[in-house]
């Protein structure tokens, strides 16, 4: 028994070491725990407020306004993150003052974003007037809401840019973490003031947590002293190369952003509670994909970039296949199970509190139709990994103009047919377009076989 024990003890042991030697798969286990763990945490919001609030016009006020300010941020914040990434590695390999490139990042868009997000406040509330059909009250809230979550548009930015900044040192941990701080100050805030300001305090709870997490980022970098930040408005020839870059990716996100705000818009058109129902659906899609790409994206876009730089693009081929074919192989039985199982999931997630049992079932069926488009999803991501290490961010560009397009034609015609439903049936075709636009744009550029 002594000798078998040691047997597997060494066996184990033998195990780990070869886990440990390969940094790649290692650094994307331990980073997708740690998201698991930080963004784990952030996923209980929806639930808590689910529970509390339940599905009512001050839902659909607070989740349609908080969806056109992550609809800003959304095309900043993920831009910068994953688009600084090969820039750090190209600056760190030519030995150059990356605390300079950062801070000059930061010091611009501390003057841009500000001024972009006091011009969409002066402007929105006559365009929702015409696009939705929020009744005064209602677009007064959302209104209000969107004064109150703008700050969010510089505040997420500027974490994306020192997440994807450690991201590149290959600092997974901190990024991955902090979200976690954010979502705890947001519940300990919602769960004092729900009674006294009522969906406001959800407001307030991400703005506040999501400045305690730019804290935790700023004190990361410096702890782990990788370099000295100089803050700066001086553009100089890297910064100007990597606005050019970031700007088709900005104007992707610009597409890809408003997706979510159509659907939204067109939901607000099939009556009072559709904009929720929506959102909670989104919500449970939006685990399953966040579990698989949050950990596996940001560690293949730095090793990718690396590793680009030192062997050039046979290397990129190469990891792009491997990790197509593994990527496919897990997230398939993971879509199967979760709609197989959808209505229990469903039940156990939102069967309880405020919310009305009766819109369960059109819950799960929209979730279903979300997970239709799980698996091209996930493996179209990984497309756009390897576009983001060439600095190809023009073709990532088109195919967002192209899926917008698609995507408010789509939603017209399913809605009629599915409702709800049909605008999340609509996401998941989208979906299948871009993983084949994506695939077939790196096949001709790079000769991928």
């Amino acid at each position: 028994m002594n000798e078998r024990g040691a047997s597997i003890t060494k066996a184990l042991n033998g195990f780990w070491l070869k886990l440990r030697a390969k940094s790649l798969v290692w650094d994307t286990l331990t980073t997708t725990f740690l998201s698991t763990i930080g963004k784990g945490i952030g996923f209980l919001i929806p639930f808590f407020i689910a529970f509390w609030f339940g599905v009512t016009s001050e839902t659909d006020a607070f989740f349609f306004a908080y969806g056109l300010i992550l609809f800003l941020s959304g095309i900043f914040a993920p831009v910068v993150e994953s688009v600084i990434v090969s820039y750090i590695a190209e600056a760190r390999a030519k030995s150059e003052d990356v605390g300079r490139f950062v801070g000059n990042v930061l010091g611009l868009s501390g003057i841009g974003l500000p001024a972009l997000a006091i011009l969409f406040l002066l402007v929105i509330k006559p365009v929702l007037l015409v696009v939705t059909r929020f009744d005064a009250q209602a677009l007064n809230l959302v209104f209000w809401l969107l004064v109150e979550t703008a700050p969010l548009i510089i505040l997420l930015t500027w974490t994306g840019v020192l997440a994807g900044t450690l991201n590149a040192y290959k600092k997974f941990a901190f990024p991955a973490l902090s979200p976690a701080f954010r979502a705890v100050i947001n519940l300990a805030i919602i769960f004092t003031f729900k009674d006294i300001w009522g969906v406001h305090a959800i407001a307030w709870g991400y703005v506040i947590g999501e400045a305690l997490r730019l804290i935790i980022l700023f004190v990361a970098i410096s702890r782990f002293d990788l370099f000295s930040i100089s803050f700066s408005i001086k553009l100089n020839a890297r910064l100007k190369e990597f606005l050019k870059t970031a700007s088709y990716q900005v104007l992707g996100m610009v597409a890809v952003g408003l997706n979510p705000i159509v659907d939204k818009t067109m939901a607000s058109w099939l009556g009072k509670g559709s904009v929720s129902v929506l959102y909670y659906a989104d919500i449970l899609y939006i685990i399953p994909v966040t579990f698989m790409t949050t950990g596996l994206m940001v560690t293949l876009l730095s090793h990718w970039s690396e590793r680009f730089y030192k062997f050039g693009h046979r290397r990129l081929n190469e990891d792009v296949k491997k990790a197509v074919k593994v990527v496919g192989f897990i997230t398939l039985p993971m879509m199967l199970l979760l709609i197989l199982f959808h209505q229990p999931i469903v039940k156990f997630a939102f069967g309880r509190g405020a919310f009305a049992q009766a819109r369960l079932p059109e819950v799960g069926w929209v979730w279903v139709c979300y997970l239709c488009g799980f698996v091209p999803y996930i493996v179209g991501r990984l497309f756009v990994q390897a576009h983001l290490v060439l600095k190809n961010t023009k073709i990532l560009l088109h195919c967002a103009l192209y899926l917008n397009f698609l995507n408010i034609f789509l939603n017209y015609i399913l809605m009629k047919f599915f409702s709800v439903a049909g605008i999340a049936l609509a996401t998941s075709i989208i979906s299948v377009f871009s993983l084949l636009f994506l695939a077939f744009a790196f096949n001709r550029i790079r000769g991928w076989k």
